[in-house]
């Protein structure tokens, strides 16, 4: 892999190019395999009751009232069931508790969806892997400049990055024959 400390002629800058394009393969490969979607479903499901109880916390601290399913949606045939003060002390130190240990899987989730991030870590190892880790320097910016041309890349082909859906087509309303 070409350090971009290294780029002094048209060869390297062709070498460069070539290793963008090889980092964006093994980026999409590897986050975009199956093995990647499985993980990312089973963490999503292993996340889900904490998110959950932190949704509920949330909604009771700010309505200082007990969860009530009915009561969240508005119905007006239940009444809410106000929280003592020792008990929304207790639901806020929950809710602290909740929050900061979700912290490293949320940031998982967002490696896992970033294209930038997929990059640049895929450029990471490939560097590590071909280059070796004795210039530390060399290894993160170069990584770093991989990372920005693959974004470069993905942004000219105008295709969405693997992990984010394309942008759906705007529906029109009402009348297809008159436009209104």
């Amino acid at each position: 892999m070409t350090s971009i400390f290294d780029i002094t002629d048209w060869a390297h800058v062709a070498s460069f190019f070539v290793w963008t394009l090889a980092v964006c393969a093994l980026a999409k490969a590897i986050f975009g395999s199956f093995p990647a979607a499985e993980l990312q479903y089973r963490l999503a499901l292993r996340d889900n009751p904490r998110r959950q109880r932190i949704n509920r916390l949330n909604w009771e601290v700010a309505n200082r009232a007990k969860w009530n399913e009915d009561v969240a949606r508005g119905s007006q045939h239940a009444s809410a069931v106000p929280l003592t003060e020792p008990e929304l002390d207790a639901r806020r130190a929950e809710l602290r508790r909740l929050s900061s240990t979700s912290l490293p899987w949320r940031a998982l989730q967002y490696v896992l969806n970033c294209w930038t991030c997929q990059t640049f870590w895929t450029a990471v190892l490939i560097y590590a892997a071909t280059a070796g880790v004795t210039a530390p320097a060399a290894w993160f910016f170069s990584a770093a400049a991989y990372s920005g041309a693959a974004v470069l890349l993905a942004a000219i082909h105008g295709s969405p990055p693997p992990g984010r859906p394309a942008d759906l087509p705007v529906s029109r309303t009402g009348c297809t024959g008159c436009g209104k």
